[in-house]
């Protein structure tokens, strides 16, 4: 009886490229906030799900848990959860980091990317107008990489991601509040006025002010989202849920 071809068989997809590719497709979904603290990322589940080896799948997990997103647990991942101290040092090296890198793309900006953020804006305000946190989300996640592309140093820029991958789950989390929906919508109206002026010091400056808001909202949110350990989460396993299949297709061969 025939059966269906691996997409990591022979002479298809190579098995470092599948690994990029669920790679890429966890932490997506990560920052979409479809993966929280209650899933429990199972590498065999995954793989059923996505039509891809398990191989792959596992080393793009244990990828992220060596740059520090998940951590394992003796039925698979879950996303690390970060004590006030660890967020602070985060935080403090973001400060570092973050506000650097938006001047230089302030001095590296291009028309489109430009255009990118000013749609982005206009997308998270009709977002917030229709209380559509998922649209606003995803909106903020737009505006964010459009000023993030400009940026001419891909190690800063990829050094920054990671950083604030640490802390996505409970970012995301802050931001279906509507009092911080409309803090970081005003934050980034700043930044984007002070990009069309072109003014690198004042996009530094605006994107400080941001980054501290920021914390000050992780801060009041954490303990709430992250408050029961690891040992005490039963987690839900993400191939099982209804937005992973939907988006399987995009991971497939």
């Amino acid at each position: 009886m025939a059966t269906r071809p691996s997409v990591d068989s022979e002479n298809q997809e190579p098995k470092q490229s599948i690994r990029e590719r669920v790679y890429r497709y966890v932490r997506d979904k990560i920052r979409k906030g479809e993966i929280t603290f209650e899933h429990k990322l199972v590498d065999h589940e995954i793989a059923a799900q996505l039509n891809v080896s398990r191989m792959p799948v596992r080393e793009a997990l244990l990828q992220l848990k060596s740059e520090g997103v998940l951590e394992g647990t003796a039925r698979g991942f879950v996303l690390r959860r970060f004590t006030p101290t660890d967020i602070a040092n985060i935080f403090e090296t973001r400060l570092l980091l973050e506000p650097t890198a938006a001047s230089e793309a302030c001095r590296h900006t291009t028309v489109e990317g430009l255009g990118r953020m000013r749609s982005a804006i206009a997308a998270a305000e009709h977002a917030y107008a229709a209380e559509d946190a998922a649209s606003f989300i995803e909106a903020s996640e737009a505006f964010r990489a459009a000023w993030m592309s400009m940026v001419p140093n891909p190690h800063l820029v990829q050094t920054i991601d990671r950083l604030r991958d640490h802390v996505e789950a409970v970012r995301l989390a802050t931001l279906r509040e509507r009092d911080v929906q409309s803090a970081a919508l005003g934050s980034n109206r700043a930044i984007l006025d002070a990009f069309m002026q072109g003014d690198a010091d004042a996009v530094k400056a605006k994107t400080t002010v941001s980054l501290r808001l920021a914390a000050t909202f992780y801060y009041t949110t954490q303990e709430a989202i992250t408050g029961a350990g690891p040992e005490g989460t039963q987690g839900q396993p993400l191939a099982r849920s209804s937005a992973t299949r939907k988006d399987a297709r995009s991971v497939k061969g």
